[in-house]
């Protein structure tokens, strides 16, 4: 079996009429790591994601998952968690978690079993039995988070999930997802604007360029596994955060320059 679980080869998406979201873009996941995606506003980490899961063509090269081609079509082994969460609203919080087991074809004992679990770990319990119109932002976002962990697929795809919560909320599912990947030796892939939530969460850090989008660095970010453990204001870890920001500083300046050139 290959260490590399998801592989770009000269990965490019253009949109119409003619805005190149990635260019010849080379990404190599390994296995059971956690990766942060971080770059410019518009510089094809969204895209990247949404390739990866399925969710988008491309016009150009290669994009793989366990060695197969990944075609756009949707798969429970590349399940995403979206910043803008995607609960069905006909469904309360806790048919919503049963939703993707029941979709998997997991047995009614077993969906019960996994989704109690998980709405106990996320206290969703508490809010079960209403609809999405009944609860907060954060509690929908961690029911949408519950939903997918509880598929336990290989890689979980993230999507800014957590930017527009409030601190406290956004530190649990941090330290949720955390333990999930480092329990159950996941791959997680988590495209960021943060640049101190990468290195908190991330294994590697890696910075792409400003539209279209490449990988110009990869930095590697040596803490403990166990990263709920880390003081988030230690030297080491602002040090790391200081140096991805001078990286992305001139490709910052350039996304900046494109944003106003095209208003994409």
């Amino acid at each position: 079996m290959s260490d590399t679980i998801i592989k770009s080869t000269n990965l490019t998406k253009v949109y119409p009429p003619d805005i190149w979201a990635l260019d010849n873009c080379n990404i190599d996941i390994i296995r059971e790591k956690f990766i942060s995606i971080i770059g410019p506003s518009g510089c094809g980490k969204t895209t990247f994601l949404k390739i990866v899961a399925g969710l988008e063509d491309y016009q150009e090269g290669d994009v793989s998952f366990e060695g197969q081609q990944i075609l756009k079509t949707t798969d429970w082994k590349r399940s995403v968690i979206f910043q803008d969460v995607r609960l069905f609203p006909w469904m309360t919080a806790k048919e919503n978690v049963y939703f993707s087991l029941e979709n998997k074809g997991t047995s009614k004992d077993e969906i019960k079993r996994i989704s109690n679990k998980w709405m106990k770990m996320f206290g969703i319990d508490e809010f079960a039995d209403k609809y999405p119109s009944e609860i907060s932002e954060g509690q929908k976002q961690m029911t949408a988070t519950a939903r997918v962990l509880a598929l336990d697929p290989p890689v979980v795809l993230c999507d800014e999930p957590f930017s527009s919560l409030d601190w406290n909320t956004r530190n649990m599912l941090q330290r949720a997802l955390l333990k999930y990947w480092d329990e159950k030796k996941k791959t997680v892939v988590f495209v960021t604007h943060d640049i101190e939530e990468a290195v908190f969460l991330s294994q590697e850090v890696l910075c792409m360029s400003a539209r279209p989008g490449k990988i110009i660095e990869t930095v590697k970010i040596d803490l403990p596994r166990k990263r709920w453990e880390v003081n988030r204001t230690s030297p080491k870890l602002l040090k790391y955060a200081s140096s991805i920001s001078d990286i992305l500083e001139e490709e910052l300046k350039k996304g900046r320059q494109l944003e106003k050139k095209d208003g994409y």
